[in-house]
């Protein structure tokens, strides 16, 4: 049952949605001048993960993997903005222990921006490669559409070859968002904010 890409990416997108917004909602709530480009950063961090949900179901329900690059492109803008607001509020801002959530933020910002620019240029490649094999041609957008939603509940194709799961990229984006570090970054909010 989980080899269904509908239900993987459902539970992803919950996930995904969740974590973003308990991560712009650090940012408000450590904003203690309440100043408002910051908190603006922070809510745009929430519209534009929910628009990079929009893109990653019609990526898999059109199957056009060009829309994958426009997914991505909003995680590049999400994590601009949290950096950008969070390196504002460390260096003017006391936020006393709480402060190593910021310092985070920082340090996830650092790695993750550049490791972005070389994820967005694979993902721009791969679009281009299969650009001519892309589906849906003579359908029309609500027929590609249900044919997507189809083949995403009921096709399972269980793969193990490390090029289906994106090859080094892949392999690095899987095992930090799923098995380190998001877990970890998500434990370490939620204790700080709980015991402070």
């Amino acid at each position: 049952m989980f080899s269904s890409v509908f239900v993987t990416r459902l539970l992803a997108t919950f996930s995904e949605v969740a974590y973003i917004y308990l991560l712009s909602h650090v940012i408000r709530l450590l904003n203690v001048g309440k100043v408002g480009w910051v908190d603006a950063l922070s809510w745009l961090m929430v519209v534009q993960v929910v628009i990079s949900q929009v893109f990653v179901w019609l990526a898999i329900l059109t199957e056009q993997l060009e829309l994958y690059v426009y997914e991505e492109l909003g995680w590049a803008i999400i994590f601009a903005a949290n950096t950008i607001a969070s390196a504002y509020l460390y260096l003017t801002v006391d936020t006393g222990e709480r402060r190593v959530l910021l310092l985070l933020n920082l340090l996830f910002g650092a790695v993750y921006l550049p490791w972005q620019v070389f994820h967005l240029r694979f993902l721009r490649e791969n679009a281009r490669r299969s650009g001519a094999r892309s589906p849906g041609g003579t359908q029309s957008f609500l027929q590609r559409l249900t044919t997507g939603l189809t083949r995403s509940i009921r096709v399972k194709n269980p793969r193990r070859d490390a090029e289906s799961w994106g090859g080094l990229i892949g392999l690095t984006w899987m095992t930090a968002y799923w098995a380190t570090l998001i877990p970890m970054w998500m434990y370490c909010i939620v204790r700080v904010l709980t015991t402070h």
